[in-house]
């Protein structure tokens, strides 16, 4: 009994998905050749590694970036590297604020 508690415990963990924050469901991607108006405000970053596949860390990781760009107070991104391995992902971007 003791395993199956442990192992609900694991899985009910590993399936958890970073939310977006209200403001970051406004944050979009951008093409690099559409910056001409806009303020970049810096680096940001998103990773994850406890999803049950590459999918779900693929998801949270876009959503942690998406939720960095929005606590920078920008609406925009410019994705710049992304990574996915069977241990996880690990997405970089440069974020905006556009008009």
């Amino acid at each position: 009994m003791y395993k199956l508690v442990v192992s609900f415990c694991v899985l009910s963990i590993a399936a958890c998905t970073t939310e977006l924050t209200p403001e970051a469901q406004l944050v979009r991607q951008i093409p690099a050749e559409t910056l001409s108006r806009c303020t970049f405000l810096g680096p940001v970053s998103g990773s994850e590694a406890f999803g049950l596949d590459i999918a779900g860390d693929a998801e949270s990781a876009f959503n942690k970036m998406r939720n960095a760009v929005a606590a920078r107070g920008g609406n925009a991104f410019v994705l710049t590297n992304s990574t996915s391995t069977d241990d996880a992902t690990n997405v970089q971007a440069d974020a905006y604020k556009c008009p």
